[in-house]
């Protein structure tokens, strides 16, 4: 008798112990993943997420305004590591084809994942109606954002722009 009563054994108890412990496990791991790579902020609008929230009409608004008025030609394709890199580029109105010279940018030099080597770069100087940016420290290969926020008058852009840095 007592050897039918041990071929019956029932293993559900033991299952459903281990798939909880399991889980258990796998929430933790979650956690630590989470905690090892917090989420990175988007700057591509270079504002605080709450401003872009709240004035995202008038934002793309300003854009499109913006887009159909004037054009973007960026000079600088590559960044060297290990040097101080310059970024120029200029702005050319559309309509007529000539050069503006009067533009407030902002720029920051951002890496596509992470905000970590973020760098704000301050107009330098301009020469014949080309923005020069210098100071640019690109100390990882691969590839790099350029962000723009770009005034003139009353219309506005942001644009991104990838520059590739090798030695």
């Amino acid at each position: 008798m007592n050897n039918t009563i041990e071929k019956n054994r029932n293993y559900w108890p033991h299952s459903i112990v281990a798939v909880l412990i399991f889980m258990v496990f796998a929430c933790a791991m979650v956690v630590k993943l989470a905690m090892d790579n917090p989420v990175q902020m988007d700057n591509y609008y270079l504002e605080k997420y709450q401003q872009v929230d709240e004035n995202i009409n008038k934002i793309r608004e300003k854009q499109k305004i913006f887009e159909e008025n004037f054009t973007l030609d960026y000079k600088t394709k590559k960044f060297t590591m290990g040097i101080s890199n310059s970024f120029e580029m200029s702005i050319i109105n559309i309509k007529d084809k000539s050069i503006v010279k009067n533009a407030d940018i902002r720029l920051v030099i951002s890496r596509p994942d992470t905000n970590e080597f973020n760098q704000e770069i301050r107009l330098k100087s301009t020469k014949d109606g080309t923005y020069v940016f210098n100071g640019i420290k690109a100390d990882k290969p691969g590839r790099w954002q350029v962000l723009t926020k770009i005034k003139i008058g009353e219309k506005s852009s942001f644009n991104k722009h990838e520059v590739y840095a090798s030695n």
